[in-house]
């Protein structure tokens, strides 16, 4: 664990918005807009130019890196992975090779990057942060992901460990909600129904991640909600284009929700010096009605017998909520809101026991 975990951090880089007109970040369009295969596009070296990043390095002619005021981009045509001051993440159209310059969709850069890296362009209603409703997911008859080999279950540390984060974010000043506080099974929609009640500022739903029949991978893992009209990461791999035409209401929160995304993806990483493997998209149905920004985290793995000893014990799941709650706080940090956010505790307070099944 760190030792000052509620130390915020403002995530900003010096990139502005790009686009035609008056995108969801508000910034009038600087460069010109390509359109091909249906698909806005915007030169990444046009932009990197003119906010002060330079070209660093080419890889075999192809991966292509630009730093610059905190800021390192990394990118490889025909790849829909970047790489974020070192966090990967996976954009919802592959970056496009032309004329032997890289291309972003301007969908990703206006709705996917640009909140993480200048929050205050973003015209869209802007989210206080007062209140956070917190998601333990599964529960009941529903165990989630199970290590057989060990005898342990998903729902029982998704518990454990949004207990001890609500004690967190309550020492902190926030007002929380839990969708569940006991074994119970809560629908996925009803889940996100609670929150929108409850009037939830941003939803955060815990969870942890299985592979079986492998056992070996282990890692960070943080999913939002594909923007409208963009495939989900699991479509690029299985090749069925499930995307869809019409947006859900979380749709409305696209930056933001990528905002908190990154947040929570590089405090986790931090804390918990683990692999990365990614900020991905996924249609999730926990999602999908909110009326706030919302993203899933997936901090270790149950099915790696190593990750599920160690989530059985009380420090790592301290670690894992304590984590959390810097991502949550440092987005908290980094919007732009009338009033400043609550303070953090100058110590960390207890935190309750693990919940039985």
């Amino acid at each position: 664990m760190r030792s000052a975990p509620w130390r915020p951090a403002v995530f900003i880089f010096a990139i502005a918005c790009l686009g035609a007109g008056r995108t969801a970040c508000g910034a009038p369009e600087p460069f010109p807009i390509v359109r091909q295969a249906g698909v806005d596009w915007i030169a990444m070296r046009a932009a990197a130019a003119r906010f002060g990043l330079k070209q660093e390095s080419t890889v075999k002619g192809r991966q292509v890196e630009w730093s610059g005021d905190g800021l390192r981009f990394r990118l490889q045509p025909g790849s829909r992975e970047v790489a974020v001051n070192g966090l990967r993440l996976f954009l919802g159209q592959p970056v496009m090779n032309r004329g032997g310059e890289p291309y972003l969709s301007l969908a990703d850069f206006d709705r996917r990057l640009l909140a993480r890296m200048r929050p205050g362009l973003c015209r869209i209603p802007t989210p206080r942060v007062h209140v956070v409703a917190i998601d333990p997911g599964h529960g009941g008859k529903d165990h989630g992901a199970e290590n057989r080999r060990l005898g342990l279950m998903e729902k029982t540390f998704t518990l454990a460990v949004s207990l001890q984060l609500k004690s967190l974010l309550d020492a902190a000043g926030f007002s929380v909600i839990l969708t569940r506080d006991t074994d119970v099974d809560v629908p996925k929609a009803t889940r996100a129904e609670i929150a929108n009640l409850s009037g939830a500022d941003v939803f955060v739903s815990v969870h942890f991640n299985s592979l079986e029949p492998d056992t070996r991978t282990t890692g960070v893992e943080v999913l939002t909600f594909p923007l409208q009209g963009q495939r989900p990461d699991a479509s690029w791999s299985t090749g069925a284009d499930d995307s869809e035409a019409r947006a859900s209401p979380v749709n409305r929160f696209d930056p933001w929700s990528a905002a908190l995304a990154g947040a929570l993806h590089r405090n986790l990483l931090q804390t918990l010096r683990s692999g990365d493997r990614g900020e991905k998209t996924e249609h999730l149905a926990v999602l999908r009605p909110l009326n706030c920004p919302g993203a899933l985290v997936e901090p270790a793995f149950i099915s790696n017998d190593e990750e599920a000893r160690r989530l059985s014990t009380r420090a790592f799941q301290e670690r894992i909520a304590a984590a959390i709650a810097s991502g949550i706080l440092d987005y908290a940090a980094s919007v732009p809101v009338p009033n400043p956010p609550p303070q953090a505790p100058s110590t960390t307070p207890a935190s309750p026991a693990t919940a039985p099944l």
